[in-house]
């Protein structure tokens, strides 16, 4: 099996803020998106920060995103493995790292729910026994399995939205009868 990679679970459709926005910019975005935080870019769509709503906690709204921005950035090679951007993300306590070629130009953002998809994908009951015996052992817990018949009309989506390049690998997890398709 190949390896999977950043770039095959990453969003390419990156919503970022402009270095020279302000504060206030900001928080507009975070209310329109319901995002978090997002990459700072400059005019050659380097990314040069990071911003998020954290940040703005203690700040004036007018205040420039260049002085309120981490330049301390963790950044991901859309050709990493995804195990080990898992490790970063989990070593880190972030949630999301930007993806950059090697101009430094953002490409995509993986984040810890994309992470979490791509172990989803290859679960298997073997997997689910295993997980639930390392439970009993080592706290106590007595889990159950239960299986049960969901209509398509009543299963609800694990994210908002889906983006046309997410398409491709949602329908082929369909196709795959694979448990959480979107």
């Amino acid at each position: 099996m190949d390896k999977k990679r950043v770039k095959d679970y990453m969003t390419y459709d990156v919503v970022t803020v402009d270095v020279q926005a302000t504060g206030r910019d900001v928080i507009e975005k975070i209310q329109k998106t319901k995002h978090d935080g997002f990459p700072v870019v400059n005019d050659q769509k380097e990314v040069v920060g990071y911003i998020s709503a954290r940040d703005l906690l203690a700040v004036h709204p007018g205040t420039p995103v260049e002085r309120i921005m981490s330049r301390h950035l963790i950044v991901a090679d859309p050709e990493m493995s995804i195990n080990d951007a898992a490790r970063v993300i989990f070593r880190s306590g972030i949630q999301k790292l930007p993806v950059v070629d090697e101009t430094n130009r953002l490409i995509g953002i993986i984040s810890n729910a994309d992470v979490i998809r791509s172990q989803i994908e290859h679960v298997s009951p073997e997997k689910v026994y295993n997980f639930m015996d390392t439970l009993r052992r080592l706290h106590g817990i007595e889990p159950t399995v239960k299986r049960g018949y969901v209509p398509i009309d009543e299963l609800l989506p694990t994210q908002a939205r889906i983006y046309e390049d997410e398409l491709e690998g949602r329908i082929y997890e369909i196709k795959k009868g694979l448990a959480e398709p979107l």
